[in-house]
């Protein structure tokens, strides 16, 4: 297959399905197809409003094929793609969707390769990435839960990273000290408890990414680690992963005729069909939980338990 068929086969996409064609062939031509990668990773960093649809696919499949492949000389151009402005309705955005806070971290951590300082230099870089700093976060403390960083490195690197958000004040800034928070939370790193428990008395945190109660709470004995819940991979398998995250979270609303089948069980049942007047005790207990009927919750909304955590975090795994 030649590279004009490849990039028209990642364009191949029936109800929702993957371009499973596509991504074969390019995983099969890498020699050809990683250079028309590099090619639209550069054409998007200096014009990000100029993609068409099908660099648009190719720059979504061929970042995330780097991590299935452990393509680690393409780490500098990709910490390049995500230094770009990834806040809601930017170019970036619009291409990789929440797949910026949900996989690009199991992106960082196999082509960093056990290299930290180098995510640490993206997130204290001069640039505009909000949602990619955080992941940068996230993966250094999945290094550290690995055994790549020390106890003191990490120690050391929340220090630093803090006293840079502190310094500068503003949107980025305020997202970032709640991901560090609850990834200090999370890893039990509770020499950080004080510091930032005195620090939700200023106007330093971003409310939707970590509420002030979950900071105070500081609920170390059950933080979620990256690894131990599945929220960075390893070994990453692009469509096993998309599949799995798509599906993750749906509950298939039950069919017309499953519907009609219990109705005539409930009514068969001690003669309801005499009865026109359901009591409040029949009516609660009978009742269908409106969760059941086919709702979705997003993997970065309020948990629906009522812990105050993002569903990613709890219920989901």
């Amino acid at each position: 297959m030649n590279l004009e068929n490849i990039l028209s086969a990642l364009m191949e996409v029936d109800e929702n399905e993957l371009p499973l064609v596509g991504l074969d062939a390019a995983k099969a031509n890498w020699a050809m197809f990683y250079p028309e990668l590099v090619k639209t990773i550069d054409a998007f960093v200096a014009n990000p409003k100029s993609m068409t649809a099908q660099q648009e696919a190719v720059l979504f499949y061929g970042t995330f094929l780097l991590a299935e492949l452990k393509y680690t000389p393409a780490l500098d151009k990709v910490l390049e793609l995500f230094a770009c402005q990834d806040t809601f309705l930017t170019p970036i955005e619009s291409v990789f969707g929440d797949t910026l806070t949900e996989l690009v971290p199991s992106l960082f951590y196999i082509l960093a390769n056990g290299n930290p300082e180098v995510l640490s230099d993206f997130i204290l870089g001069d640039h505009l990435a909000m949602y990619s700093k955080g992941s940068a976060i996230e993966t250094v403390f999945a290094q550290y839960e690995a055994g790549v960083v020390s106890k003191s490195e990490i120690l050391d690197y929340v220090s630093l990273w803090q006293s840079s958000f502190l310094a500068s004040p503003g949107i980025t800034n305020r997202f970032l000290m709640s991901v560090l928070a609850t990834s200090c939370i999370d890893y039990q790193l509770d020499e950080f408890k004080n510091e930032f428990s005195a620090l939700c008395n200023k106007d330093i945190f971003d409310e939707d990414r970590a509420t002030l109660a979950e900071i105070r709470a500081w609920d170390s004995a059950n933080g979620v680690k990256q690894f131990e819940s599945g929220l960075i991979q390893a070994d990453f398998n692009l469509v096993e992963i998309l599949d799995s995250w798509e599906n993750n979270g749906k509950s298939e609303a039950p069919s017309v005729e499953s519907v009609e089948d219990e109705m005539a069980r409930m009514l068969s049942e001690n003669n309801l069909l005499a009865n026109t007047i359901f009591d409040e005790n029949f009516i609660v207990k009978n009742s269908v939980p409106v969760s059941s009927l086919g709702s979705k919750v997003g993997r970065n909304e309020p948990c629906p338990c009522g812990s105050g955590k993002k569903y990613k975090k709890c219920c989901l795994h």
